[in-house]
C-alpha cells in the first residue's frame, strides 16, 4: 500500500533531521570541507570507509536497483554516458582496466552497453569490494590493487577507465600518471566532480553510512594534470548532477572525459 504524500514528507524531514538515521538511509551526507591534504590524509586514515564490508553491502544494494533498470531498458545517464566513452575509442572488445571497480558492477554495464562488448579487468584497493565483485562476477578478472602503484606494464590496456574513485584517491596525481602509464591507446576519467571558477577541495562526507573522503576538482588543474601525464582531451560527456555548493560555496557538477595518449 502506498503511504499517503503527507507521511511520506513527514518521514524524509525525520530521517535529514536525525544524524544516526540520515548517515544509514541517505547515500551521501553530512559534508564537510576539510583544511586541505594532510587533513584529507588524517580523516582517510582514522576510518575503515570503503574497506568495511557493511560498506560494501549497501553500495551493492543500492547499485542492483541501476543494474535491474538497465536491464529493463531504462540505464541511468552516468552507464550511458560510460558506454558511449568506451565505444568513442572506436576498438573492437578492448582490453580495458577498471581502476575503482568496486563490487564490479560496470562490468555488467559494458557487457549490456558496450556493442560488442570489453575484455575486462577490475581492481580496486579494498579487499572486501573486491571479494563481493568475485562472488557477483565468477568469470570475471578482479585484483587488489593501489591506485597509484600499478603492477601492470606499460601499455597492457587499451583503454584505462578510472569511474567514479578519483574522486576518493587522495594522491590522485600519481593515480593519473598510473592510468596514463599502463593505458595503451585512451584514459577514460568518469563521473568526475568538478568546479568551473574553485579550486581543488577536499571534503569528508558519509556514504553508504560510512565517513569517507571525497575530492571536487578544480577543472583547470584537472586538466593541467593529465596533459602532464602525457593525455590529450578529446571528449568530454555532462553527467549526472552533483552540486556540493551548500557546504563549499561555488557550484559543482560531474563531468566524463576522454583522453588519448599523446604521441
Amino acid at each position: 500500500m502506498k503511504l499517503p504524500r503527507i507521511v511520506r514528507q513527514v518521514g524524509k524531514r525525520v530521517v535529514k533531521a536525525t544524524p544516526i538515521l540520515r548517515r544509514h538511509v541517505l547515500t551521501s551526507t553530512d559534508y564537510k570541507v576539510l583544511g586541505g591534504v594532510e587533513a584529507a590524509r588524517n580523516a582517510a586514515a582514522s576510518s575503515e570507509g570503503w574497506l568495511a564490508a557493511r560498506t560494501v553491502a549497501r553500495q551493492e544494494r543500492a547499485y542492483l536497483a541501476l543494474i535491474d533498470d538497465m536491464k529493463n531498458g531504462k540505464p541511468r545517464l552516468d552507464f550511458t554516458v560510460a558506454a558511449e566513452a568506451v565505444m568513442a575509442t572506436g576498438i573492437a572488445t578492448p582490453r580495458l582496466l577498471e581502476v575503482g571497480c568496486g563490487s564490479g558492477y560496470y562490468s555488467e554495464v559494458f557487457a549490456d552497453l558496450v556493442a560488442g562488448g570489453v575484455s575486462y579487468t577490475g581492481i580496486d584497493y579494498s579487499e572486501a569490494m573486491i571479494a563481493r565483485a568475485r562472488a557477483c562476477y565468477p568469470s570475471v578478472t578482479f585484483e587488489v590493487a593501489d591506485a597509484t602503484r600499478l603492477a601492470y606494464p606499460d601499455a597492457a590496456f587499451d583503454i584505462v577507465f578510472n569511474g567514479v574513485s578519483l574522486m576518493h584517491i587522495i594522491e590522485y596525481q600519481a593515480a593519473i600518471r598510473e592510468a596514463a602509464r599502463v593505458a595503451g591507446r585512451y584514459c577514460v576519467l568518469h563521473t568526475v566532480p568538478v568546479f568551473d571558477d574553485h579550486q581543488t577541495t577536499y571534503l569528508k562526507k558519509f556514504a553508504y553510512g560510512a565517513p569517507v573522503v571525497e575530492i571536487i576538482f578544480g577543472k583547470s588543474e584537472l586538466m593541467s594534470l593529465c596533459r602532464d601525464a602525457g593525455l590529450q582531451l578529446l571528449r568530454e560527456w555532462p553527467c549526472i548532477p552533483y552540486d556540493v555548493s551548500e557546504v563549499t560555496g561555488h557550484r559543482s557538477t560531474t563531468e566524463t572525459y576522454l583522453f588519448s595518449k599523446a604521441r
